[in-house]
């Protein structure tokens, strides 16, 4: 699987989880202010990641997001995640990610994950870049369970 996990980061949280993930699915990594169209042209899984700043994603993540054309995933698998306070009130960035990635054709993979930092500046909370690579070991399964389904036999 062609995969690419896109990422903003202000104080290397959220670019630590995306290292992760992009290690776990064996994918290119690239911050979203260097993304260049031509970088989805053979991927297959799309990973996007983002802080969570005022409920929202990172201002480099909207812009991201604002520019992509229509139809530009279509046919490509979709994930997204976030970085931010354990609590519920602190907001929920990948879901709104995930809406703009579906608008632009993408196709949902599994759920939104949140990995959790325990200030603003950081760290990342005792085990989360574990639970980013399980999470990018469960993306690789349900990838190869839904794009490539095993033959059934009669």
């Amino acid at each position: 699987m062609k995969s690419l996990v896109l990422y903003e980061s202000k104080y290397g949280n959220t670019h630590k989880v995306a290292d992760a993930i992009a290690e776990g699915i064996g994918g290119k990594i690239c911050c979203v202010s260097d993304f260049n169209p031509t970088m989805l042209a053979d991927v297959e899984l799309l990973v996007v990641g983002s802080p969570i700043h005022g409920w929202q994603p990172s201002e480099d993540t909207g812009q991201f997001l604002t520019h992509l054309d229509r139809e530009v995933l279509k046919g490509k698998y979709v994930a997204t995640f976030d970085t931010g306070f354990k609590s519920i009130l602190s907001g929920n960035a990948a879901s709104k990610i995930l809406t703009k990635l579906k608008r632009a054709g993408g196709r949902q993979l599994m759920a939104t994950e949140k990995f959790v930092v325990e200030k603003a500046e950081g760290p990342l909370a005792p085990g989360e870049l574990d639970r980013a690579k399980a999470w990018a070991s469960s993306l690789q399964s349900e990838y190869n369970r839904i794009a490539h389904p095993a033959p059934h036999f009669v």
